[in-house]
């Protein structure tokens, strides 16, 4: 039996080698602001209780609480599509049910044909893996999707996906080779990756003509074609090797300090 590869997923090698982009800083900063702003009656009572760490603590928490909340909501959103992609009636929650209808529009508008979702893919000679959202044809070409949720409307003013971060997503995915029957997810220190058992039976990844990023929001939903073509893709093996430089080589450059000749250490 061969051995298995360990295979960082797309999205750990994108943080790794790029760290968080100006549009996820920006939106940790807002979040924390607004929280100051909107919720200043909690930080009053710290300050009152002369609980400095414990005012800093909440503050540094609010991001966390809206990424758990959105989270949730793409998880939602993808159960969701991966159902209706299967022809079943997805349950999904309340306070989510604009996001699912806002998907349905999509679906009823467009007519795409899905081929995948929420399948594992593997690229071993590069060393990456992933999970990718879906393969679908949709106008006539069959493209690599991926689905963003947001809850802002279009004319909020916010800041709204779907962000540059994502043609090296979609492109890693396009170059995947291998098409997996069950995701072997594996977490190590936050980061996610995945076991390729060379021995078990993999569909080649199928044939795609490009991308899209399908954004939905509880007001609308837009789909925006991704550019993923060589030039793309040289970035993505220069991300790839800096995500290694991060993982493993940054840990072996420096040495132990020098000291003088005759000075003890």
């Amino acid at each position: 039996m061969s051995d298995e590869l360990r295979l960082y997923s797309v999205t750990s090698m994108m943080k790794l080698a790029m760290g968080n982009g100006d549009a996820l800083l920006n939106w940790a900063v807002n979040t924390t602001a607004e929280a100051a702003y909107d919720r200043h009656n909690i930080l009053h009572q710290f300050i009152q209780d002369g609980d400095r760490d414990g005012a800093v603590k909440w503050l540094k928490d609010q991001r966390w609480a809206k990424t758990g909340a959105a989270a949730a909501r793409g998880t939602e959103l993808h159960k969701a599509a991966e159902k209706l992609a299967l022809g079943q009636q997805p349950d999904i929650p309340d306070e989510h049910a604009g996001y699912l209808e806002q998907y349905e529009r999509f679906l009823s508008e467009h007519q795409p044909q899905f081929h995948m979702a929420e399948a594992p893919v593997y690229n071993p000679a590069a060393g990456y893996a992933g999970t990718l959202d879906a393969v679908l044809t949709i106008d006539g070409q069959t493209v690599v999707a991926d689905i963003k949720t947001t809850p802002h409307a279009p004319d909020s003013g916010r800041s709204r996906p779907p962000y540059p971060e994502v043609a090296l997503q979609l492109c890693m995915y396009r170059r995947a080779t291998d098409v997996g029957v069950l995701a072997e997810q594996r977490y190590a220190s936050g980061k996610r990756y995945y076991l390729f058992n060379p021995d078990q039976h993999h569909e080649p990844m199928p044939d795609t003509d490009g991308a899209v990023c399908i954004v939905v929001s509880p007001f609308d939903y837009m789909v925006v074609p991704v550019r993923t073509d060589e030039l793309v893709w040289r970035y993505c093996r220069h991300m790839i090797e800096m995500a290694r430089w991060s993982v493993s080589v940054s840990k072996t450059v420096l040495g132990p300090p020098i000291t003088a000749k005759g000075v003890a250490a």
